[in-house]
């Protein structure tokens, strides 16, 4: 069962959901229904599986109550945006026309994220894999060892990182790293 949180602003009552909830709600209650407001190309960058796609501005209340409300007579309907905000206002507009019966999705799809649950789609940031963070975390050891060597020693070992910003970049472009190949990663990075 899902625990809303009521809220009041101005006359207007609030109901939201957390994204963990939302998760419980949609593996116990497969009948829910989800609506992503975002835009057709966040959402394809990714998404909650579940969820059905009605960007913001492509539907008039009317068309989306028609559209949506039949589907969703006796089910739990939710709204997701990126942060919380669009899904709120949408709320806020479906509560003026009589549609009481949604929930907010507290955080959007940021806090889904964040929570580590399951999307589809291609997300912008790809998490680093475990090589290339280990070649990101050799490559910093060498710069900073060549920037304290050049103090302490010798000037000429100021060369060092700029070697390193010369391989970081060279990788970047090619996709190749010497310094991988050095330390025997020979898969290709990205």
């Amino acid at each position: 069962m899902i625990d809303t949180v009521p809220m009041l602003v101005g006359a207007i009552m609030i109901k939201t959901v957390s994204v963990y909830e939302l998760s419980e709600q949609l593996e116990t209650d497969p009948e829910s229904v989800l609506i992503d407001v975002r835009q057709s190309s966040e959402y394809r960058q990714g998404h909650v599986r579940q969820a059905h796609s009605i960007p913001l501005g492509t539907m008039s209340l009317v068309q989306m109550l028609a559209e949506w409300g039949r589907e969703a007579e006796g089910k739990p309907v939710f709204f997701i945006c990126q942060s919380g905000g669009r899904s709120q206002r949408l709320l806020d507009e479906l509560a003026d026309a009589g549609f009481e019966n949604a929930q907010c999705v507290a955080g959007g799809m940021v806090a889904w994220q964040a929570m580590g649950l399951p999307i589809e789609g291609k997300p912008l940031a790809v998490p680093l894999v475990r090589q290339e963070r280990r070649l990101l975390l050799v490559a910093g050891l060498v710069a900073m060892a060549g920037c304290a060597l050049g103090f302490l020693a010798h000037q000429g070992f100021f060369a060092v990182p700029l070697l390193v910003a010369a391989e970081m970049i060279f990788t970047g472009i090619t996709g190749w790293s010497a310094l991988g190949a050095i330390f025997g990663w020979r898969d290709r990075l990205g």
